[in-house]
This record gives C-alpha cells, sequence and structure tokens, in this order.
C-alpha cells in the first residue's frame, strides 16, 4: 500500500466540494420567487354552472350459454374402465 495520502485525500475533498456545490445550486434554485396563490371569492366560485354527468347507456344484455350438444359433452370415464368410444 505505497498510495499517496495526499492524493486519497485531495480525491475525497474534490469529491465533497463538487456534492456541496450541487446541494448549494439546488438551494439556490428553490429559493426563487414563487408565484402568489389565487384566490378564490365566492362570487367566482359561483359564476361557473357545474358540469353535465356523463350519460351513460345501459348495457346490453349478456349472452345466454346455449347448451351443448350430447355428442360433444365431455366423457367421464371411470377408473378401470378404459375411454369408451
Amino acid at each position: 500500500m505505497n498510495r499517496n495520502p495526499r492524493r486519497i485525500l485531495g480525491a475525497v475533498a474534490g469529491a465533497a466540494l463538487l456534492l456541496g456545490g450541487a446541494f448549494t445550486a439546488q438551494a439556490v434554485a428553490d429559493s426563487g420567487a414563487k408565484p402568489a396563490p389565487k384566490v378564490v371569492t365566492p362570487g367566482d366560485a359561483a359564476a361557473k354552472p357545474a358540469p353535465k354527468p356523463a350519460v351513460v347507456k345501459p348495457a346490453s344484455k349478456p349472452a345466454v350459454a346455449k347448451p351443448v350438444p350430447a355428442e360433444n359433452a365431455p366423457r367421464v370415464i371411470a377408473p378401470g374402465t378404459g375411454a369408451k368410444k
């Protein structure tokens, strides 16, 4: 371990200065003038009519499942009897 301690200390100090500068720049940017909040008076609020609700159409009747013909019905196989065709 034959590294120069000044070089390591310089790298750490440089990184700390860069991070500190970034935090400082962000703080300066955040401290700028902010727009004033809009004040709503009761007269302004009453001037607008309420929006009309959207018209919802009733859904169509759901499709009724048709019974399956017997020839297409699944076959039940009892154990030991084998498949019947």
